[in-house]
């Protein structure tokens, strides 16, 4: 064991503080505002400690503020998402907008006060885009998007996901139980839209320039307990860490699995008998993060992306916080869409 701890110590940039962990309680409380929601959720818990406590802290007197430019926001207090004395939580159906400077606070008696603030970024810099389908032999297709956008100069904190959208017209023959005659049924259409599962940029001859190379994260749903069926993997970068450019322009290249691939297959001379015809449209959802909340979510990801996670040994602490007197995140983001486009396969 003694051999293990002094790996783990050697191998850090820097040591852990577990002091946090023992004797008091934390508050710790999130808020993620942005233009994508029409309800945003304020969290607040008082932590139990590592040592010390033998029973969870509970949460119950709490008080809690949000302040947009000044101005006090309502909250109402959300009773299905609130866990009775442990984790409260309230809602706003404020819809925030890029600017804005966000404050919040909370308190609990016998522990203290907690603030932190974030401004809402503005939207995604003006871009342009294009994307191509690459076909491997006997593997499932991917979708290679190129995005080159004006650079701000002020080291922004982006995101991307690709959606896919796909319509399909199918036709099968059956043969008919009395007279055994091949029948042909009716045309059914289907339709239906989903964002496809980011990949490395393997098998491409994609080029990140300008940028670090992007890492997914699940922006808004990273933050609490949630339905893992809503959670959306986006792929974030940053251009803070690195100031070169070419003519005020950046590129960032991204990969995605595809669902379905279009065109149309027969198969009247195989076992089924019958055609599907599919067509296929894609469109960027792209993110602008506020510093704050890009940091929390690389933060998770590096925890959850290094060798002692695999092996159970990542430290068990707030990977990230820019709460004053306690821990969690205050940050924002702002996402915009791009039009449907067809792409030659």
């Amino acid at each position: 064991m003694t051999v293990i701890s002094l790996a783990v110590l050697c191998g850090c940039d820097r040591t852990f503080d577990i002091a946090k962990q023992v004797g008091d309680s934390t508050i710790w409380m999130t808020f993620i505002p942005s233009n994508e929601y029409d309800s945003t959720y304020f969290y607040v818990q008082a932590t139990t400690p590592l040592f010390g406590k033998a029973e969870p802290v509970t949460t119950a007197g709490e008080s809690v503020e949000v302040r947009v430019n000044g101005q006090t926001l309502t909250l109402k207090k959300s009773r299905s998402r609130s866990i009775p004395d442990r984790m409260q939580c309230y809602v706003t159906g404020h819809v925030f907008q890029p600017g804005d400077v966000v404050e919040t606070s909370a308190s609990v008696a016998g522990i203290g006060t907690v603030e932190a603030s974030c401004e809402v970024p503005e939207p995604f810099p003006s871009y342009t885009w294009n994307a191509r389908v690459v076909k491997r032999p006997n593997k499932r297709s991917m979708t290679q998007v190129d995005i080159e956008y004006d650079d701000p100069g002020d080291g922004g904190y982006y995101g991307a996901i690709i959606r896919q959208y796909v319509e399909t017209d199918e036709q099968y023959q059956s043969r008919d139980p009395e007279t055994g005659e091949m029948i042909w049924g009716e045309v059914q259409h289907s339709a239906g839209t989903a964002y496809l599962t980011p990949c490395a940029m393997a098998d491409t001859d994609g080029l990140s320039a300008g940028s670090e190379d992007p890492v997914i994260a699940i922006p808004r749903y990273y933050n609490f307990l949630s339905n893992k069926s809503r959670e959306r993997i986006v792929q974030i970068w940053s251009d803070a860490s690195s100031p070169s450019q070419k003519d005020s322009r950046r590129r960032m290249t991204l990969t995605s699995y595809n669902l379905a691939d279009s065109g149309r297959m027969d198969y009247t001379d195989g076992e089924y008998h019958g055609w599907v015809e599919r067509s296929i449209k894609y469109s960027l959802v792209l993110y602008r993060f506020s510093e704050s909340y890009y940091n929390y979510l690389k933060a998770r990801y590096n925890s959850d992306h290094n060798d002692f996670s695999s092996l159970g040994m990542a430290p068990a602490s707030f990977v990230y916080t820019n709460v004053s007197g306690g821990a969690g995140v205050c940050g924002a983001y702002v996402v915009s869409e791009t039009d449907w486009i067809e792409l030659d396969d």
